[in-house]
């Protein structure tokens, strides 16, 4: 069975994570307004490689959020900002919490296993989803929905090579220095167990997803 670790590796166009030998989609051409700073304006954060969602989350409160869509049909994969850093980077830190009532996740694919999770990751500027050095997890920062839920949580995460996994869900200190040096986006995937970015739904119940504070510094 395939690791946790494993990002979003195979596509089918329209982002279902079924299987290999199809096109690969690629994120916007959108650049960060201002170097060194996220934004939490959701018209800045977009909504990719997923079904039922809209393009951007909804405005909340200085932040943001977005509804867990129906399984039927639905699923929410990568959320994720354009930024850009023109100083030396050493953490990460978010704030969040997960308004749910009696919610049923479900993860989409089908080699994947509950709880549903979601992790912070980071893209390379220009990646074009085939490189494995391309896109970085940090393992640390997987929650798993459900047990999280209805509580106000702050994940912080150093920005060092030891802390983050590629594609392939190897360390690898110089592919990881090139990757943060030429950062392009930010953000959070839905998955399961094994896959990172493979896709979380309801099958009952409501949840949304509220992200409160983004900084890296």
């Amino acid at each position: 069975m395939t690791p946790w670790w494993r990002g979003t590796v195979c596509w089918i166009l329209l982002g279902f994570l079924t299987g290999c030998g199809y096109s690969y989609p690629t994120p916007p051409n959108v650049q960060a307004q201002s170097p060194n700073i996220i934004s939490l304006d959701p018209q800045d954060w977009y909504i990719l490689y997923s079904a039922g969602m809209p393009p951007h989350p909804a405005v909340y409160n200085g932040g943001w959020s977005f509804k867990f869509p129906s399984a039927d049909g639905g699923h929410v994969n990568y959320v994720q900002t354009p930024f850009s850093a023109t100083t030396t980077l050493h953490r990460v830190s978010m704030t969040f919490r997960v308004d749910s009532d009696a919610p049923q996740y479900k993860v989409v694919d089908s080699s994947d296993v509950l709880p549903a999770t979601f992790r912070l990751y980071f893209e390379q500027q220009g990646d074009d989803l085939r490189n494995p050095n391309g896109r970085w997890w940090a393992p640390a920062s997987k929650r798993d929905l459900g047990s999280i839920d209805n509580n106000t949580l702050t994940i912080a995460v150093p920005l060092t090579y030891d802390q983050w996994t590629n594609v392939d869900g190897q360390q690898d200190p110089q592919a990881f220095s090139a990757a943060l040096g030429n950062v392009g986006w930010i953000g959070v995937t839905f998955g399961g167990q094994y896959f990172a970015g493979h896709g979380v739904a309801l099958t009952s119940g409501t949840a949304d997803y509220v992200l409160i504070d983004l900084t890296v510094n």
